[in-house]
């Protein structure tokens, strides 16, 4: 089964390792893990976060967004 989400997980933007996903798959990253997610397919995601957005650090953005005290 080809996944319909990519996502690229890692210690650092340096290491990202390519994981895919399909319908009804969940994963969960600890606070702190690099990640970047792409739709391979039309899907639907949800995404949940803890209340410290402080934490967020924008490596790439295509809507031109900055990180926090950036």
């Amino acid at each position: 089964l080809s996944g319909s989400v990519r996502v690229a997980v890692g210690p650092s933007a340096e290491q990202l390792e390519n994981l895919e996903f399909g319908v009804g798959e969940a994963l969960r990253l600890k606070p702190g893990t690099v990640h970047r997610v792409e739709a391979v397919k039309d899907s639907d995601l949800l995404e949940a976060s803890t209340p410290h957005l402080q934490d967020l650090v924008r490596l790439q953005d295509r809507y031109g967004r900055v990180s926090r005290g950036e």
